[in-house]
């Protein structure tokens, strides 16, 4: 008994600290609650600033409890700095809850994508197709049914769909002359120069309409890249 009564006593002295590491966790828990709060049936998930009012609202909290309890001062302030530094990029996901919200989802949805690849393709590099697409290959979910897939389709305009499909094509064009440039540059340089408007084009640039004073130095010119 005398044993347990001692050990006890020893134990008395960590009581403080103990409840004030249990409290700062709770802090915690709750910050991750309010980021990333639980799906209930029946009530829509909340929007990025309504997210961002009850950070804020319970940041302030924060601040106001260290005004009048030194000893959690320091670590109120790192929470605060922390989320000060990624304020914001921290709420821009809530308008898209298909897409992943942490760094750790969107690379291990990349790992898998170049997984896949690689077994596709048999290629140990799939940084080509990242870079071709990266933007459009967040959307695919190999594991998604035909009748899920229409029906996410069926939520958009013909007029949308039309829009972003010409605004992929255009950016594969936009690849297709990089990669050509890449293996064939004298070519390419000549197809720019004799071709200015079309190859502009393909970057979103406009040139200019008006015939160039230089037809036989160009005819020279392409006859010797050729």
């Amino acid at each position: 008994m005398a044993q347990l009564i001692a050990i006890v006593q020893r134990r008395r002295a960590f009581t403080p600290a103990y409840h004030r590491l249990q409290r700062q966790r709770g802090w915690l828990v709750e910050l991750e609650r309010r980021l990333d709060p639980p799906i209930v049936t029946g009530v829509p998930r909340p929007s990025g600033a309504q997210v961002q009012r009850r950070i804020k609202a319970f940041l302030a909290e924060l601040q106001h409890h260290a005004g009048y309890h030194p000893h959690d001062a320091a670590v109120v302030a790192h929470i605060s700095a922390t989320f000060a530094h990624r304020w914001p990029r921290l709420f821009a996901c809530y308008a898209w809850p298909e897409r992943y919200r942490t760094n750790n989802e969107l690379e291990t949805f990349f790992g898998r994508l170049r997984t896949r690849q690689r077994q596709t393709t048999g290629h140990k590099a799939t940084h080509d197709f990242i870079l071709r697409y990266g933007e459009w290959a967040v959307f695919v979910d190999f594991h998604e049914s035909f009748e899920h897939l229409l029906s996410r389709l069926q939520q958009f305009a013909q007029a949308d769909f039309d829009r972003e499909y010409t605004r992929f094509q255009h950016a594969q064009q936009r690849l297709r002359v990089w990669s050509r440039f890449r293996h064939h540059p004298r070519r390419c340089l000549a197809a720019a120069y004799f071709a200015p408007s079309r190859f502009m084009a393909t970057f979103g640039v406009r040139a200019s309409e008006k015939a160039s004073p230089f037809d036989e130095e160009k005819a020279a010119t392409q006859k010797s890249l050729l």
